[in-house]
């Protein structure tokens, strides 16, 4: 009962956001984000809910990172660190898309419970900030992938004048392309990733085992071939590499991805 009246003293906008104070979640909601509410932007949230499509905004935010926190007893959550805690708050009142929202509801989650805050970064809000909605589908996509990512680059080799060209830097063995709204931009994606060090893109190593390079191969052949002119000497050939999905970024995807989705 005490977590239920520190929630009714809280700012009246949180009442207003999840109305029904003993729906499950809320009491472990109010506990985690008690110390941050008014503090930053959180302050200016009254504001916001006057504005109806900043309303929704909120609303669904702080629905996400509610639901979240529903199965979790009270004795296990915890105060959210103001350094972690104001900045997703912040973030809540406007983001749109669901794949960063779901991160930063993920993330927030995370730095609620004890047991799990300690692996909740500060710095991956400004991560997720400096991420594009389809840096987060592909992201989500390899996490199963503990081997690595297997990629080709693709050449045009001219043998009788010993030069080559490329044709694609790194061909990549994901399925998430189909799902990205902007699947050219896949090589500025793992860039990013790697600037940020996520990604190791290894040219000098490549996978071992069945089939796993050879699709990659085959529909470049496919989507080439009219480069190729074997009377003349050119020919597609093919690198095989390997990116590297690093130990920050498995950390960063274990704080801010729901184990549901793992």
């Amino acid at each position: 009962m005490e977590i239920l009246k520190e929630i009714i003293n809280s700012p009246s906008v949180f009442k207003e956001i999840y109305g029904d104070l003993a729906k499950p979640g809320v009491q472990q909601a109010g506990k985690a984000l008690g110390t941050i509410l008014g503090l930053g932007n959180t302050a200016l949230w009254p504001i916001a809910m006057m504005n109806e499509r900043s309303r929704i905004k909120l609303e669904t935010n702080l629905e996400k990172y509610r639901e979240k926190l529903e199965s979790v007893p009270e004795d296990e959550i915890c105060e959210v660190a103001p350094e972690i805690g104001v900045p997703i708050a912040e973030k809540l009142a406007y983001v749109t898309d669901s794949e960063l929202s779901d991160m930063y509801a993920e993330l927030l989650a995370q730095a609620s419970i004890k047991t799990k805050a300690g692996a909740a970064h500060p710095s991956f809000v400004n991560v997720i900030s400096n991420m594009s909605p389809d840096e987060a589908i592909l992201l989500k996509s390899v996490r199963k992938l503990v081997n690595g990512i297997p990629f080709i680059e693709v050449r045009l080799n001219n043998k009788n004048k010993k030069e080559w060209s490329t044709l694609d830097p790194i061909r990549p063995g994901i399925g998430c392309l189909k799902d990205l709204h902007e699947p050219l931009n896949i090589h500025a994606y793992i860039n990013n990733f790697e600037g940020i060090g996520f990604f190791n893109v290894r040219h000098d190593i490549y996978m071992v085992g069945d089939n796993i390079y050879e699709p990659l191969e085959t529909y470049a052949k496919s989507e080439f071939s009219a480069f190729a002119k074997p009377e003349e000497g050119i020919e597609l050939k093919f690198n095989r590499g390997k990116i590297e999905i690093t130990p920050l970024a498995l950390m960063f995807m274990n704080a801010c991805f729901e184990e549901s989705a793992k």
